[in-house]
């Protein structure tokens, strides 16, 4: 099971390094540095190596994530520290719009009353910690369920 897992963890990580390469039309980040370039490209591959752990409310670490502790998690490993909560993890950074998001972005909704956040991967996907009993997944946030429930999106990087 363990090297199943193992595996399983490996090819995402291979799918985001492939994901990150087309996650931009056009190629290119003109108006991105090489180190923002470097950082998105660190944040995109921590990200996609969550998917598939579980869901665990207040969790920020390998045992389990919840939303915003999946945020904290993938940006506390580039060295960047983010408030806990997706409340706060929203007044951070500067708005932008949501056509403008690339990978690494923040997407918060309000999903059952409360605020949730998702990473932004490209392509109109992001990933996040959904619910107890799930696990750390992609979702296409760029379809009309996500889309009715958008509040922001937000870049922390510079």
């Amino acid at each position: 099971m363990r090297c199943t897992q193992a595996l399983t963890r490996l090819g995402l990580l291979l799918l985001g390094v492939v994901l990150a390469g087309c996650a931009w039309k056009g190629g290119g980040l003109p108006d991105d540095s090489p180190a923002t370039q470097a950082l998105r490209q660190q944040i995109l591959v921590e990200t996609l190596g969550q998917i598939g752990r579980p869901y665990r409310y207040g969790g920020g670490d390998g045992a389990g994530f919840d939303c915003s502790g999946l945020a904290l998690h993938v940006y506390a490993d580039v060295g960047i520290q983010l408030p806990r909560t997706a409340a706060k993890q929203m007044k951070v950074g500067r708005s932008i719009r949501a056509s403008d998001a690339r990978p690494g972005d923040l997407q918060f909704f309000r999903i059952n009353g409360g605020h949730h956040v998702v990473v932004d991967i490209g392509n109109g996907r992001g990933v996040h910690a959904p619910a107890p009993g799930r696990t750390v997944e992609i979702a296409r946030i760029d379809s009309d369920w996500w889309q009715k429930r958008r509040l922001k999106t937000v870049r922390v990087l510079p």
